[in-house]
């Protein structure tokens, strides 16, 4: 299942199949106790200063660093949080975690059944989803646009809106065909903006417009 890329269903045997504790100290184990750092990249998408930050992943790599370090207040809220559409209204800058978060490993999405489990019982997580993507401009960095999430959701929001304001996705240049970025862009209004040819130049890339940024709000304070 591995080789196929069939990753959602390979975790579903692999929870199928071993001891729900040992699973459950396995996930702790290699997301929490780690104590991983925050990296280079970690500090440059702190230093965009974007409002919204969603994230799938499980740890708290990013939420640690931006609570630490940024004089600004942050909330994480995850995907079955109540008060998300009133945060998503207030001014706050928010780090929500649409896979959850190891904290509450039986609300993880992670396996098949999750996902399916998590539209079925959080359908107005996706509604704000939604939303998210049709009212604002949003860059991919570390996504896989393989996410079932994150294309149903996009697939819809291209349907309802025109393409003339696209979303960006950071892909790292040869890894995709032209034909599958060409299909990004017809059925998920998506354009991809390659760097490369290794992975280093990404924080090159991401350096750059950081500098972009600070140069812009330099001149204009309020944007």
């Amino acid at each position: 299942m591995v080789a196929e890329k069939r990753y959602l269903l390979c975790l579903q045997a692999i929870t199928q199949e071993t001891d729900r504790s040992d699973y459950y100290d396995f996930l702790t184990a290699h997301f929490n106790n780690p104590g991983f750092q925050p990296g280079e990249l970690h500090r440059i998408i702190l230093a965009l200063d974007s409002r919204l930050v969603i994230t799938t992943n499980f740890d708290k790599i990013y939420e640690r660093l931006c609570l630490s370090s940024s004089q600004e207040g942050y909330k994480v809220v995850n995907y079955y949080t109540d008060s998300l559409g009133d945060e998503l209204r207030s001014d706050t800058r928010l780090i929500i975690k649409a896979h959850g978060t190891i904290d509450d490993i039986q609300r993880m999405v992670f396996t098949k059944s999750e996902y399916h489990s998590a539209k079925r019982n959080y359908p107005q997580f996706y509604t704000l989803l939604k939303s998210i993507f049709l009212t604002n401009t949003c860059m991919f960095i570390g996504c896989s646009l393989d996410d079932p999430d994150v294309l149903l959701v996009l697939e819809d929001v291209r349907i309802t809106a025109t393409s003339q304001r696209p979303h960006y996705a950071l892909v790292l240049e040869g890894e995709h065909s032209t034909y599958a970025l060409q299909d990004w862009t017809d059925a998920f209004n998506i354009r991809a903006l390659e760097y490369g040819p290794s992975h280093d130049d990404l924080l090159i890339a991401l350096q750059d417009l950081q500098s972009r940024v600070d140069e812009y709000r330099s001149i204009n304070p309020q944007g």
